[in-house]
């Protein structure tokens, strides 16, 4: 699995079916490896800070793009698109995989 569904309650996160899902855990390659994201499957995402994911554990995709930037205070800045289960680290990366495809990790259980 390279997404895990999770359901918040509360401050805390439970695992749960993709269909009831509220938040999606997943691992990258680079700097910041673990993410949890709010996201929907059905309905608009507009006004809603949410991502739109696919409902799918192996093959996940998301939307929009995943925009980490840490300036001022750190040079860091994460730029990606995840499709079909890879990570797509944009040119505007300030980390060695800028401009690089590669897998998501696994997700443990």
């Amino acid at each position: 699995m390279k997404a895990q569904p999770l359901k918040r309650e509360g401050i805390s996160y439970h695992p749960c079916e993709p269909d009831v899902a509220t938040h999606l855990r997943f691992y990258s390659p680079g700097p910041l490896s673990t993410q949890i994201l709010p996201v929907q499957i059905k309905g608009t995402r507009a006004g809603t800070g949410n991502w739109t994911w696919n409902g799918d554990v192996d093959r996940p995709t998301l939307k929009p793009s995943i925009l980490n930037d840490f300036r001022p205070h750190d040079p860091l800045v994460n730029h990606i698109f995840i499709t079909d289960g890879q990570v797509i680290f944009l040119p505007d990366c300030t980390h060695e995989f800028a401009g690089q495809t590669l897998d998501l990790l696994e997700v443990e259980p």
